[in-house]
């Protein structure tokens, strides 16, 4: 009996030389079983909306029409994924392929890659509910399509939610971009922008009472508390040199932020405490750069729902308390 040839690897040699060694050498039909001829009249699958899937495989890829008769192909299908798997004739494969192609052009957008969201980073999250949103047309007839066999399919309520959270996460983008300023100064705006973010969440969760809602957004409220229920000092201090916040604004905003978070939090302590540091700070810098008096004559409307809670009355019904030192005078 005469000894098979040893298939060796070989420049230029690729997929077809290792195929006609194994009918050559060891008989094996494309297959993989002894004898096998390959032969025979294509079929059409059954499943006909697994059509447009394998078109936009072989698009992709740039593949003949003709990829569908294969008969390894068919083998690979039956095996690994489908067993009633049949050829699809390539003229039947490109007619529905272009039938497809019709049919989603029909919707006017142009081609998209959507990324996907990451755990850590609500501003991906937005942004893939933001392009997701405007491709929602096409995106449901899709994967509806492609799910029509277990029943999962996407709804209009699945799209409201999705633009519920979209809305909540926009407004943390905002903030984000504000924050990443590098020309303008930005750090006195944290606690502002911060109190936008958990006014809205707060307002959401109120106007949409939907079980899905509320715990995805008490789930939001929770992670955010694990990070801003005290700010930093020194977001603080940036506010109390805001001309239009000051000492007695900070107070105003940090208890009407706790009052949305449903926390308890000594302001006053908090307060005097920055107080303290911004005095010790002035001291120590006042005789190398003579502090000037500042006014607030800069407009409330740069702080949008926020300017009626800056100018709120202290409990006791009086204004900014003075003080002897330059320093008080210039941050109450």
């Amino acid at each position: 009996m005469k000894k098979p040839k040893s298939y060796k690897w070989q420049k230029n040699d690729g997929t077809g030389t290792m195929s006609r060694h194994l009918r050559s050498e060891h008989g094996l039909g494309p297959e993989g079983e002894e004898g096998s001829s390959g032969g025979g009249q294509a079929q059409l699958h059954g499943y006909a909306s697994d059509m447009p899937g394998a078109g936009r495989f072989i698009i992709a890829d740039e593949l003949p029409y003709s990829f569908g008769e294969s008969v390894n192909y068919e083998y690979f299908n039956r095996v690994a994924l489908q067993p009633q798997y049949r050829r699809v004739p390539r003229n039947t494969l490109k007619r529905r392929t272009q039938q497809s192609y019709y049919a989603y052009r029909e919707y006017g957008l142009r081609k998209k890659v959507i990324a996907l969201d990451t755990p850590t980073r609500w501003n991906s999250t937005y942004k893939l509910l933001h392009d997701a949103i405007a491709y929602r047309d096409v995106l449901t007839d899709m994967y509806n399509e492609s799910r029509a066999t277990d029943g999962q399919f996407i709804t209009n309520d699945h799209w409201s939610l999705a633009k519920i959270i979209h809305d909540v996460l926009e407004t943390f983008d905002n903030a984000t971009h504000i924050f990443s300023y590098v020309y303008e100064p930005n750090i006195h705006t944290v606690i502002l922008e911060c109190i936008k973010i958990i006014c809205t969440i707060k307002q959401t969760s109120l106007a949409n009472p939907g079980v899905a809602v509320k715990r995805l957004l008490d789930n939001m409220k929770v992670k955010w508390c694990a990070y801003f229920t005290e700010f930093p000092p020194i977001y603080a201090i940036a506010a109390i040199l805001d001309p239009g916040v000051k000492l007695e604004g900070l107070t105003n905003l940090l208890t009407f932020y706790y009052q949305q978070l449903d926390v308890q939090f000594d302001v006053p302590y908090y307060v005097n405490n920055c107080k303290r540091i911004l005095e010790r700070l002035c001291e120590e810098y006042g005789a190398v750069i003579q502090p000037q008096p500042v006014g607030s004559s800069m407009g409330a409307s740069r702080f949008g729902i926020l300017g009626p809670v800056l100018k709120k009355s202290r409990p006791d019904g009086s204004g900014s308390s003075s003080s002897s030192s330059s320093s008080s005078s210039n941050i109450g």
